[in-house]
């Protein structure tokens, strides 16, 4: 595509409610509400971007001063107005954490305490992290990806795109993708150490072949792709080739969570967006969440609870999206809460916990 199309394209999608632009002019003022990071809730926004990249480097983190329980929510920790966290992943009780400036967290107890662990970037965002077998991956600003095979250890991988990335995933066999701005899809067949640029048709699954920002993405261990963002779009790939369009609509989608097995799928985006699937994906159903707040973030179990987050709300379903229940707690209000994820430890026992503004760390009661 010339140049000339791409700006005509964009000038044409400038004309419908932009939701990166709407989600970083909420996300700045839920930020300076709560004291939390200016930047944008998904740092989609280039301005909003820019801002944070040019901001002096934040200091050592602070500890929660005491970690008192409010309303079903429990403060873990509590960072400085830079410390933004955008991403968390677990495997069983270790997991990590990724924000702002290459702020990199990582906890070996299921969540309970957090470290901070050196990262060799620090002026750009991480605005993902996956982490399967003891590997990690973290994806961010202008195309930048980062491997570690002990999830200490990080390397470059090549850069094969200018595109900010906004999420990765990886399944068992170290297959990978990430995605991110304006369609761009990455593939790694070796746990992120090289990738390649996957081509997608758009003229098939989008009007006028517009390419959407993607932001979420599940890799299945049999190699089952499933992606979600702008225009309510969720696409499905076996090789990264040929995409299929399995749902569309008018709102965008921020999160995609998949329960154990595959079949459960849920996913979260604009003005309270729930949609759940019960068969794999191959059909999508819309719920209601009560609230009109963009929902970035979301977790579901087997047994049919699902938590959602997002700016200034986190809800609850206890019958898989069926009806919910907001969570009333101090520490949600005039914040946001990007990411969503739970640990599992000896005897099955879990920790969710939220990440967001202000490098924040919630647990969340299910």
């Amino acid at each position: 595509m010339s140049e000339r199309q791409q700006h005509e394209r964009s000038a044409a999608r400038g004309g419908r409610t932009r939701p990166a632009a709407l989600l970083a002019r909420l996300a700045a003022s839920a930020a300076l509400l709560c004291g939390g990071a200016v930047a944008s809730v998904a740092q989609a926004a280039d301005g909003a971007a820019s801002a944070a990249a040019a901001a002096p480097a934040a200091p050592a983190p602070a500890a929660a001063a005491a970690a008192a329980p409010s309303g079903g929510a429990k403060l873990i920790r509590h960072g400085t107005a830079h410390d933004a966290l955008y991403d968390v992943a677990f495997e069983g009780e270790r997991g990590i954490a990724v924000g702002a400036f290459g702020n990199v967290l990582v906890t070996a107890d299921g969540g309970a305490t957090w470290q901070v662990q050196a990262f060799p970037m620090k002026h750009l965002a991480l605005m993902a992290v996956a982490m399967r077998e003891g590997k990690c991956i973290a994806v961010g600003q202008t195309g930048l990806v980062y491997a570690a095979a002990d999830c200490k250890t990080w390397k470059a991988a090549p850069s094969m795109t200018k595109s900010r990335l906004l999420a990765v995933g990886v399944n068992r066999q170290g297959v990978a993708y990430a995605v991110g701005a304006f369609g761009t899809i990455l593939k790694s067949s070796d746990w992120g150490q090289s990738w390649a640029v996957q081509t997608v048709d758009w003229s098939t699954i989008t009007e006028d072949g517009a390419e959407p920002h993607l932001y979420d993405i599940h890799v299945a261990d049999d190699g089952t792709v499933t992606a979600v963002g702008e225009f309510e779009l969720v696409m499905r790939t076996g090789d990264g080739q040929q995409w299929k369009a399995l749902h569309k609509g008018e709102r965008s989608l921020f999160g995609l969570s998949v329960v154990e097995g595959g079949k459960k799928m849920y996913a979260t985006g604009q003005s309270g967006a729930l949609l759940s699937s019960a068969d794999g994906g191959v059909t999508w159903q819309s719920h209601k969440t009560g609230t009109g707040a963009i929902l970035t973030g979301v977790h579901a179990t087997a047994q049919g609870e699902v938590l959602a987050s997002g700016i200034n709300a986190v809800v609850l379903s206890r019958d898989g999206g069926a009806s919910w229940s907001p969570l009333n707690s101090k520490l949600v209000r005039n914040a946001w809460y990007q990411a969503l994820a739970a640990s599992e430890g000896a005897g099955g026992k879990r920790r969710v916990v939220a990440v967001g503004a202000g490098g924040t760390i919630l647990e969340l009661d299910l």
